[in-house]
């Protein structure tokens, strides 16, 4: 099993990002899947490139997945 993402990761591979929005993903369930261990969260590089996926678009004027997950 690889490393899992931290909450750091995450901020550093999406530049602009903080704390604030990846906890906003969380509670709206619009973000990759997580896990916690005590207080810390971590992500699943497979669920972070599986959520990126879902993201994806052919032209600018498609709307966005609702919930930010595949269906």
């Amino acid at each position: 099993m690889a490393e899992p993402l931290t909450i750091e990761d995450m901020i550093s591979r999406y530049h602009g990002t903080s704390r604030q929005i990846w906890a906003q993903h969380r509670y709206r369930g619009t973000g990759p899947s997580f896990f916690k261990v005590g207080k810390k969260v971590f992500y699943r590089k497979e669920d972070v490139l599986e959520w990126e996926a879902s993201l994806r678009q052919e032209r600018t004027n498609e709307l966005p997945a609702t919930d930010g997950k595949s269906a």
